[in-house]
Parts: structure tokens; sequence; C-alpha cells
């Protein structure tokens, strides 16, 4: 017993130090503070606002956010959203919107890291084509989204048909910076409230083995996808981590096991059922941490849903053509 609650506080630590940090040091809530501290929403949102957040009729301030996302983490990008919908400036279902968009941009950044351990040393082109059906997921993913949130969503006032009166004159930089400190504090301790309890039950999930049952369960799912029996290997090394999954691809691949083509709809499958279990940690860790559970639950569900619904029509349209 005492192992277990020893060995739980440690992952809770670690999950906590990989966490909180870039919700605050990187500073999603102390941005947008000091952003409406400076009233400089309007000026940020005129260069930065990007098309398709404008084609999508979101507020200018998601647009912020989905840019921000390209130079932090998502975590603080996501950290901004939160904050927004809180002071009233966005409602909840752009909120939402917004936070699926922000994935597109999170996964694009991601693989600038992995791409050049996947492609050139493990898989050479089969990786390389690979990473563009992902690119192309993400993408219609993405497209998706937008259509929701043009169907869904009313078009926005420009910042300058919200108000017909002059904006507040501009603090010091001094003050606003203080200004920004004071009311940041109130939205982070909102987020260590909910998130700390959340990401202490997910490390006890962790210990229990939860995470390693649902991956057994999942795995069994690969039965019902068009591979081989060697892609086996492959999807039991991705629920490791991706590295681990390409390098089984690799030697695969350079044995002769198995084709580029069946390569490539194992990696795909075997991304499909890994996402189940990272979507449940990540919305441990993360989602449920910024939005709430509730919402939280709503945007990892929708996420990881569409990203599924959208892997297996390529699979399956990939399997007719192969």
């Amino acid at each position: 017993m005492n192992a277990f609650l020893q060995e739980t506080a440690l992952l809770a630590l670690d999950l906590l130090i990989r966490t909180i940090p870039p919700m605050m040091v990187a500073g999603g809530v102390f941005a947008a503070e000091l952003i409406m501290a400076f009233n400089a929403t309007a000026r940020i949102s005129r260069v930065s606002r990007p098309p398709l957040t404008i084609w999508s009729n979101l507020h200018h301030e998601c647009g912020i956010s989905f840019m921000m996302v390209f130079i932090s983490p998502p975590k603080a990008a996501n950290a901004m959203l939160a904050k927004y919908h809180r002071d009233g400036i966005i409602t909840r279902r752009e909120m939402v919107v917004a936070a699926l968009m922000n994935s597109f941009p999170n996964v694009m950044m991601h693989w600038r890291y992995l791409l050049p351990v996947y492609v050139p040393p493990l898989l050479g082109l089969t990786g390389l084509v690979y990473f563009a059906i992902l690119v192309v997921v993400g993408i219609i993913k993405t497209v998706i989204v937008m259509v929701a949130g043009r169907w869904m969503l009313p078009v926005p006032a420009t910042p300058e048909e919200e108000t017909n009166t002059p904006p507040p004159p501009r603090p010091g930089w001094k003050e606003g910076v203080q200004k920004a400190m004071k009311t940041s504090a109130t939205s982070l301790r909102h987020i260590l409230i909910i998130s700390v309890p959340t990401i202490i039950i997910v490390a006890v999930f962790i210990s229990l083995g939860f995470f390693d049952t649902v991956a057994d369960v999942m795995q069994g799912f690969g039965a019902c996808f068009p591979i081989p029996a060697a892609g086996f290997a492959i999807i039991a090394a991705q629920f490791g981590s991706f590295i681990a999954g390409a390098s089984v691809a690799s030697t695969l691949l350079v044995a002769g096991t198995l084709s580029p083509q069946e390569i490539i709809l194992t990696l795909l499958v075997g991304n499909i059922l890994s996402s189940v279990t990272r979507a449940i940690r990540w919305y441990g860790t993360s989602y449920a941490a910024i939005f709430g559970p509730r919402t939280g639950a709503v945007i990892q569900g929708l996420s990881t849903g569409l990203r599924v619904v959208v892997m297996i029509a390529i699979v399956a349209a990939l399997s007719f053509v192969w």
C-alpha cells in the first residue's frame, strides 16, 4: 500500500510539473490580461487575426489565441480562451469551436520535432507519406470545424463596431503589467483548483493500470481493420510511443515482411486505436484542467471523435485503392 501511494504521489508530481508550468510560465492567462490591460485587442487583431478564424465567425480574440499556438504550448493558448470565456468576451460555443481549431497548429508544431526522427532514419519516403496523410486528416478536421463555426456562430462585430465610445486611455507600462498580474492571479487560481485534483485522479488511474487495460481492449479492436497479422506488433508498440511504433515498422519494412502500403495502413490504424488512451490522459491533464470537467470532456470528445472518423474514412479509402 505504501509503495502504491509513493508511486502515485511521484507520478502525480511529475504530471503536475509537466502540466501546470506551460499554462503559467508560458503565460496564456497573463498574455490575455496584458492585452486587455493595454487595450491592445483591436490593434493586435488587425495584424494577427487569421483568415481561418474570420471565416469561422470567431471573435477576434480567438484569432489571437490561434496564432499563439504556433509560438507557445497549446495549453497557454487554450488558457487564454478560457479566460476570455470567463470574462464574457466569447460564448461557450465560440470557445469550443476555437479550442478545436487550436488543435491543428498544435499537431503541426508537434511533428516539427518528430518528423526528423520518423522520416530519414526510420521510414524514409513511407514515413513522409504517413505524415502527409496525418496533415490531410488535420486539414479535413479543421475544415469541418470551420464549417460548423460558420453555420452555428453569428458574424461577430469588428472591434470598431463593438462600441461607439472612444477606447479608454492606455495605462503606463508599469501600471499595465501590475494590473495584468493582479487580474490573472484569480484566473490561475481557478485553473489550479480544477487541475490539481484532476491530475491526481489521473495519476491514481495510471497506477491502478486503468490505461493499460484500455490499451489492451483497444488493441483487440485491431482485428476489425484490414491489416496483416505482423502489423499488430507495430500497433502494440504505438501504445508505448510513436517512435517505438516507427522503429518496429522500420524493421518490418526493411525485412520485407510488410509493404510500404501495409506499413502506412497499420500506422494509421494504430494511431486510431491509441488515440483513445491519449485522449483520456490529455483530457485529465489539459482540457479538464483548463476548461472544467464538463466543457473539457465536450472539447476532447469532439476533437478525438472527429479525428477518428476522418482517419477511419481515409483508411477505408486507402484499403479500397491499395
